[in-house]
């Protein structure tokens, strides 16, 4: 996870291709039996990690600021806050210490050498190993910023069912070491702060990608002093770390939409009874031609009886087009015939967006994903994002290419109601460029009112994070 700067990506240490959606991390491709599904475990058992048997932490000097025993109860603390989600089934299990070929009987992970024998064990698919980088120095050795907090990975999927076979997650230290210098390479957040952004990790560990929700706030320059509704309803799977601690405000470490998601993921039995379904489409301003890449947020209307603003606190997101390719390939000039190993290559996929919410009253908006919001900070399908729609638009009943897209429509969500058609028809965004065929049928010329309204403009399976 990273705090506000430039983004960071580490490329090609395990495994190339990943599509982000926007909700699920990636999705299955052409090799599946059943391309466009989400990455998931397979939950039948808990999820076992191991985990280094070294310090979690260590100073310039080389003493132990954070001991072995405190580290694994972190870990185990992070893990919980996933597995606790009562609607979700999912579970972790600690299988003891590291173990690879040359690795000390301890499974301390010291040197790149070590580090690079773990990631041969993850590869192979036998343990999902959580390493501790206690002074940043296997971090220094792989070339990689000292402000990076940590990163996961999927180490081996299985493309034809659509499981995560095998991931790891890396921990730095050195931002626990209690020194906390940022003029050099050693800077420090807190504890909550460093555990929040590991918990990010450990979501995209079990097969999430970052949301964008409450972008406001992040546009708004705010460092460490969030406001309590926007920061309540910001997700931890956000891609940027600029806020207090959850935990240091008094919220729950997940937001409703990283609880959402993991319980969309990975259903419990009461997951029917405690969300709804709000789905459609985003369409270009013809009407026809579905367009991919923008986000699509349900917000709950706010209560005027209660202090707190709920549209704020309580929102769920998806990004348009999340189960079909980022890259479909082509054959023309000979390369990149086949594309992406992932997502579906279904053109009724493109443009639709599926949300889970909890029972209630919603408005349902669009937005451009940010232009910072690329390479490890990726959110959404498409890499980078496309940033050029003028996408922020309000749902309501009359869509039209000529809309006032302020105007929004209520949708209200029962348990285990399932609402579709939801349609968005975007002001000013043409589709000509963006068909797979421009002269295809279907194409309609609507002419404008004559006083239109007009939108203002939009103020590898490695995820990466860092922090500044």
């Amino acid at each position: 996870m990273k705090r506000r700067a430039g983004g960071l990506m580490l490329a090609l240490l395990l495994f190339v291709g990943s599509v982000n959606a926007g909700g699920p991390l990636r999705v299955t491709g052409p090799a599946a039996t059943t391309p466009g599904q989400p990455f998931v475990w397979d939950t039948s058992s808990a999820i076992k990690y191991t985990v280094d048997g070294g310090p979690l932490s260590a100073n310039p000097s080389g003493q132990t600021v954070i001991d072995n025993a405190t580290g694994r109860s972190r870990v185990a603390s992070m893990f919980q806050s996933w597995s606790s989600v009562p609607t979700a089934a999912i579970s972790f299990s600690y299988a003891g210490v590291i173990t690879a070929p040359g690795l000390s009987a301890g499974g301390d992970v010291k040197t790149i050498q070590d580090y690079n024998a773990v990631v041969g064990v993850c590869k192979n698919g036998t343990q999902n190993p959580v390493i501790f980088d206690a002074d940043g120095s296997i971090l220094k050795a792989l070339g990689l910023s000292p402000f990076v907090i940590g990163f996961s990975g999927a180490c081996k999927l299985d493309l034809q069912v659509g499981h995560i076979v095998s991931a790891l997650i890396f921990m730095n230290g050195q931002f626990q070491d209690g020194v906390a210098d940022h003029n050099t390479t050693n800077p420090e957040i807190s504890a909550d702060q460093f555990d929040e952004a590991i918990t990010h990790e450990m979501g995209h560990f079990s097969g999430l990608d970052h949301s964008q929700i409450n972008l406001d706030l992040y546009e708004s320059g705010a460092v460490g002093n969030c406001d309590l509704d926007r920061l309540a309803g910001l997700p931890l799977m956000f891609p940027i770390l600029f806020c207090q601690s959850r935990k240091s405000a008094g919220l729950p470490i997940l937001a409703p939409d990283d609880v959402a998601w993991i319980s969309k993921l990975y259903p419990a039995s009461s997951y029917a009874s405690n969300y709804g379904t709000i789905s459609g489409f985003v369409f270009f301003q013809d009407g026809i031609t579905a367009l991919q890449g923008v986000n699509v947020i349900a917000r709950r209307v706010d209560d005027p009886a209660t202090p707190e603003d709920e549209s704020k606190r309580i929102a769920v997101s998806v990004v348009s087009g999340f189960s079909f390719t980022g890259n479909p390939g082509q054959s023309i000039s000979g390369t990149n015939t086949g594309g992406s190993s992932y997502g579906s290559r279904n053109p009724a996929l493109i443009g639709y967006y599926e949300i889970p919410v909890p029972p209630g009253t919603y408005t349902i908006q669009t937005e451009n994903i940010d232009s910072a919001f690329a390479g490890g900070s990726n959110v959404g399908p498409l890499v980078p994002p496309a940033t050029t729609y003028a996408a922020a638009e309000f749902w309501h009943l009359y869509e039209s290419a000529y809309d006032d897209p302020t105007v929004k429509d209520p949708v209200t969500v029962q348990a285990g109601q399932k609402i579709s058609n939801i349609n968005f028809i975007l002001n000013q965004t043409t589709p000509m460029l963006n068909r797979f065929d421009q002269f295809e049928d279907g194409e309609v010329l609507l002419l404008p009112p004559h006083e239109p309204f007009l939108l203002r403009p939009s103020p590898a399976p490695w995820s990466l994070e860092r922090a500044s």
